[in-house]
């Protein structure tokens, strides 16, 4: 299956990065929160479509969840992927509402 080149779909997904970027960033930096922590929960909000595909395939491999403490490198790893594939959904929506649009105007 090839991915069409979409305009909107790179607007959509250059407006993603940064923010999911920056809630990743975010989250690894703080670590406080007294005694209820949430620590991880904004990664998970900004990255649910990775979450809930290669997050789910990579537990049931054994992959251990990110240490938001002291991630390491495959915590690192698991993160940039995690943003590149949501970054692809992204994308892809995008695409698919300029097919529509395009459909629909003619």
């Amino acid at each position: 299956m090839r991915i069409p080149y979409s305009i909107v779909g790179v607007i959509c997904a250059a407006i993603y990065l940064p923010f999911g970027i920056w809630v990743v960033q975010d989250e690894l930096r703080h670590s406080g929160g007294g005694w209820i922590n949430l620590r991880g929960m904004g990664t998970t909000l900004a990255t649910a479509p990775s979450q809930l595909t290669l997050g789910n395939l990579l537990r049931m491999l054994g992959v251990p969840k990110v240490n938001y403490n002291a991630p390491g490198v495959a915590g690192y790893l698991e993160l940039v992927l995690h943003l590149a594939l949501t970054a692809l959904v992204v994308y892809c929506l995008g695409a698919g509402l300029e097919w529509i649009a395009r459909r629909v105007t003619g």
